[in-house]
């Protein structure tokens, strides 16, 4: 009873403050109920009479609200798609709920009547507040500049109004209905933020999707005539049904026609087969499991932190509790990426010195890595260049349009491997427009490439100062890191919810986190056990079991320290500070410490200490989704986002939501990386072996016929 009698009392005090929008604009009916003149007027903000709004809004949106009197069906169904703005909803004080009101984008775009000479156009209207210093006015306020990732976290509305309004009409309309807030003594005023770029019509959409600039033309034709080359080397593989034929037995011409054939390249994808006689099997699993947590954390840092759920606060605070750390706090399971990259690089090259009689070839190792990360790199950076703002539309679809834009103003600094340490665009870490931020990482682990044979050298060559030098650097790197904590008062990790630290995360990104200094330590690790393994690979290892049971606790406890060792402090209210050290030693250690836990599982599986989990490691059906995973890590963000930016309306998250919408994520990637694979990234790695076939393999071939 009590809740009713509040909500009169607070229509009643509205209705004080609220000019009659029928009288306003001189409709021919007065006789309606004040209480519905009150809700159509939070609907439909240009209905006030304003010296700010245009002469033809104003005209437009008396025709529509007569219509809307007469009940005709337009004008009702204009009406029910837009939201409301209820200005004691905008920001609640202690609320953990944002208020949205989106409407209904696509009923907003449907509309339109020969009746009038105007359509429906949805417009999205964002609020922030702002401490009122002296008199102002709400004429002149900005347009949105999106500058981090807390904008898409203001309270928002979606208005359905005609076409002929712009967002200067309705940002004008809309703050004349919102007034100020007394909060902690100081007063507010709540800013009405909107832009054209949030402004959707059937028509806009229209031009958008069918007008390509010279780039998209030129990426259209080079995507059209790779599409016809895998085609066609489809077909002639399937057509002619000769027997197999060795590559080395057929024309040039053919052998370069067959790397493109998707019927080929399948089955050399699916193949689980090893044709090795290394077993480093296990990391097939490895490699999977990580970029499926990788992209769990991603989409959960997606929904979270855009504003695309009502209920964030809750959702965030549930981040504090120690069953959901694995994904608050799991960033360092790329570190994991790192290891790998390293060992295998050090296990390879280590081998063909070997058989090269300690020739290091340089120009083919730096070669041959560029050729294998970047045509697949390139064409997806091409796509979002030029097609991604194609994919659909959305009240948020502006944010993939502004991805594409930067993508094609920064996509020379990926090309180089640079964009780690060049960043053009501002708070790139959470600046929600960037569009490729996740590939600090290709930079990183070509840098750490570029580096690599300072330490791989020296370990074939001269094994104590190699191991010395590797160690040594491992040290300075992790001493840097440590200068660069205390310094610049970095976090420990990413706190979102500690206010003091959250507002250094683009600091800490910029100095810590994608810094190659500070994952270098991992990629070193990973060098050191590619050494071990390399040593120790046709030899039998005898460990005590007692050493081996150690060595399986102390991984295991490491893994739960690292991923669940930060809990008592992610609270800022219950622990304002954290201690200087424990902040600086968990930041600086955590990405060593699990490259070390997961180093101790390939090496315990390699050598037959892994039991039940070396058997599960290695499972043949990791290693077609092993091969995949690049393309997975290049393509699951972009389709993420424009998953998040077609959504129509807001969802109230929970753990079901968020376990089906990762799961769907997660397989559609999947089917994108295939289809990527099989056109692109497979012909071209086939193709670099063409043209750049290794010798020593081909001499070892020689050797056996002789």
């Amino acid at each position: 009873m009590s809740t009713r009698l509040f909500l009169l009392v607070f229509l009643v005090i509205s209705l004080f403050r609220t000019v009659p929008i029928i009288n306003s604009l001189e409709l021919p009916s007065v006789s309606q109920n004040i209480l519905d003149e009150w809700w159509v007027h939070r609907s439909v903000p240009t209905a006030s009479v304003n010296s700010d709004v245009s002469e033809e809004c104003i005209r437009d949106t008396r025709e529509y609200l007569t219509a809307l009197h007469h009940r005709e069906s337009w004008a009702v169904q204009m009406y029910e798609s837009s939201g409301k703005v209820i200005e004691n909803l905008i920001h609640i004080e202690g609320g953990e709920n944002v208020h949205h009101e989106s409407g209904l984008f696509d009923g907003c775009l449907s509309v339109q009547s020969d009746a009038v000479s105007f359509k429906g156009q949805y417009c999205t209207v964002f609020f922030g507040l702002e401490p009122v210093v002296e008199e102002e006015s709400f004429d002149d306020i900005p347009d949105a500049d999106v500058e981090n990732i807390y904008f898409y976290q203001k309270p928002s509305v979606g208005f359905c109004l005609p076409s002929t309004c712009t967002a200067s009409d309705l940002r004008s309309a809309v703050a004349q209905q919102v007034g100020h807030r007394v909060s902690k003594g100081k007063n507010f005023s709540i800013m009405a933020i909107s832009s054209e770029d949030y402004c959707y019509t059937e028509e806009k959409i229209h031009n958008r999707r069918t007008t390509f600039d010279n780039v998209t033309l030129i990426v259209l034709s080079a995507f059209g005539l790779l599409a016809i080359t895998v085609f066609t080397a489809t077909g002639y593989d399937v057509l002619c049904n000769k027997k197999e034929q060795k590559t080395v037995d057929s024309s040039w011409a053919i052998q370069l026609l067959q790397c493109f054939s998707a019927k080929r390249n399948c089955k050399t994808l699916f193949e689980t087969t090893e044709n090795s006689k290394d077993d480093l099997s296990c990391l097939h699993g490895i490699r999977v499991l990580a970029i499926c947590w990788i992209v769990l954390i991603h989409v959960g840092g997606g929904l979270t932190l855009t504003r695309f759920i009502y209920n964030r606060q809750m959702m965030l605070e549930k981040t504090l509790h120690l069953q959901f750390q694995f994904v608050t706090n799991g960033l360092f399971a790329v570190d994991t990426f790192f290891l790998l990259s390293g060992l295998l690089v050090a296990f390879t090259q280590l081998r063909q010195l070997d058989q090269n009689d300690g020739f290091f070839n340089i120009k083919r190792f730096y070669g041959h890595r560029y050729m294998r990360l970047t045509p697949v790199y390139a064409f997806v950076l091409a796509f979002v260049t030029t097609l991604y703002p194609y994919l659909g539309s959305g009240p948020d679809w502006h944010l993939i349009e502004q991805k594409s834009k930067d993508v094609r103003k920064n996509w020379w600094t990926n090309m180089l491997y640079i964009n780690n340490y060049v960043h053009l665009t501002k708070n790139w870490w959470t600046n929600p427009t960037v569009g490729a931020g996740e590939t600090w990482y290709l930079a990183c682990d070509m840098q750490m490439l570029w580096i690599s044979p300072l330490l791989i050298y020296p370990l074939w060559r001269w094994k104590r100062a190699g191991i010395l030098c590797a160690i040594g650097s491992l040290l300075v790197c992790l001493a840097i890191s440590t200068t660069r904590f205390i310094v610049y008062d970095l976090p420990a990790t990413t706190f979102w919810l500690r206010t003091s630290d959250g507002l250094k995360i683009d600091i800490y990104a910029d100095k810590h986190y994608a810094e190659t200094f500070a994952r270098f330590p991992s990629y070193i690790i990973g060098i050191l056990l590619g050494w071990l393994l390399y040593k120790t690979k046709n030899k039998t290892i005898h460990i005590n079991k007692c050493l081996v049971v150690t060595g399986w606790v102390m991984a295991t406890l490491t893994g739960m320290a690292v991923t669940y060792g930060m809990t008592p402090y992610l609270n800022g209210n219950t622990v304002p500070v954290i201690n200087p050290i424990v902040q600086v030693s968990y930041g600086v250690l955590h990405h060593s410490a699990w490259a070390l836990v997961i180093g101790w599982v390939v090496f315990a599986c390699t050598h037959g200490y892994g039991g039940f989990l070396h058997q599960f490691l290695s499972w043949k059906f990791f290693l077609p989704l092993s091969r995949l995973s690049y393309a997975v890590y290049l393509l699951h963000l972009h389709y993420m986002f424009a998953y998040l930016s077609h959504m129509r309306k807001p969802v109230y998250m929970s753990e079901y939501i968020y376990v089906t919408t990762y799961f769907g994520i997660l397989v559609t990637t999947f089917i994108m990386a295939f289809a990527v694979s099989i056109f692109v990234e497979m012909p071209l790695t086939n193709l670099d072996k063409l043209l750049f076939p290794n010798k020593i393999k081909a001499q070892l071939q020689t050797k056996k016929k002789k």
